[in-house]
């Protein structure tokens, strides 16, 4: 769980791709599951005092809580094309996604605990308890990346996914309730667990609903070997500037540093011809590090 102003969120991914390139063209295999929770400062302290069996009676906790959980295989085949600007080349690539949704949650949560006692709305989208042969579900999304030469030495590329995109869902349980417990727990599937009193409604219905757009802007300025770099990202999570530091070594070997401004968080590459190794962490101390993530990518040569 990260904290950031009055709110706090969790979010977590994992992305398992197979890739073939042939000349400008590529065929891309993804499977992955995304987990995104994010509440308030009410919520936050709830969850961690639940966590610590250390809830204050006395204290009134005001909770707001969004849930926002997708699991999905997906088919991408892309084109790259050069362009020109003033006389210099850069590319172009257009990708196309077809999606396959077999796990979708969306819900919030509002209430108030005190006294030991949780009182509060539960919205919930979800398809859960259904069976499989329901919940599978078709989307398709159209990504853009354009990079271009704006001088000798500087270098802009700007990053769209799914700037189109639709997800027809073919069934969901739409949960509306009155929720009522002394017991609040952590849950990985939902927002409360062994629920005493829940009183509401189940629905079923579609959903025809949009992706989120995810963008970046990037800047990289380039002298000789080493390259500074520039980057301004909108995901799920919010806005973000990172600055970094890239040194190439021969031709198609490199390492990189990346720092998010304002937030601990470093990232750490190493780039050549046939290997990607990405080395993400919320501290650059190994006495301090409390999270941190590894990406590999290998190319084959046929």
């Amino acid at each position: 769980m990260k904290f950031e102003g009055n709110k706090a969120y969790y979010f977590h991914t994992r992305l398992k791709e197979l890739g073939l390139n042939y000349r400008r063209w590529s065929l891309r295999y993804g499977h992955g599951k995304a987990d995104f929770y994010e509440g308030n400062k009410g919520a936050a302290q709830l969850f961690l005092d639940t966590k610590s069996d250390s809830i204050d009676w006395l204290k009134v906790y005001e909770v707001d809580a969004y849930l926002r959980r997708t699991h999905s295989h997906q088919w991408a085949l892309s084109y790259t094309t050069p362009v020109r600007l003033n006389g210099r080349e850069g590319q172009c690539s257009i990708a196309f996604r077809w999606l396959r949704v077999h796990r979708l949650q969306y819900g919030t949560l509002k209430g108030q605990m005190w006294l030991g006692q949780f009182q509060g709305d539960l919205k919930l989208l979800t398809t859960r308890g259904l069976p499989e042969s329901e919940t599978r579900s078709n989307g398709v999304a159209l990504d853009v990346a354009i990079v271009l030469p704006l001088s000798e030495q500087l270098r802009m590329g700007i990053w769209v996914e799914n700037l189109f995109s639709r997800i027809w869902q073919r069934t969901l349980q739409d949960i509306t309730a009155k929720v009522a417990t002394n017991t609040v727990e952590p849950d990985a599937d939902g927002f409360l667990h062994a629920v005493p009193f829940m009183q509401g409604r189940i629905d079923r219905r579609s959903l025809n609903a949009k992706a989120m757009r995810l963008w970046t802007i990037g800047m990289a300025w380039q002298q000789r070997k080493n390259h500074w770099l520039l980057l301004t990202e909108h995901d799920a999570i919010g806005t973000k500037v990172s600055i970094g530091y890239a040194l190439r070594f021969g031709e198609r070997q490199k390492v990189w540093l990346m720092r998010t401004v304002g937030k601990n968080k470093w990232l750490v590459g190493i780039d050549a011809s046939k290997c990607q190794i990405q080395l993400s962490l919320d501290r650059f101390s190994v006495n301090k590090i409390k999270r941190t993530s590894i990406d590999l990518c290998l190319s084959i040569a046929y």
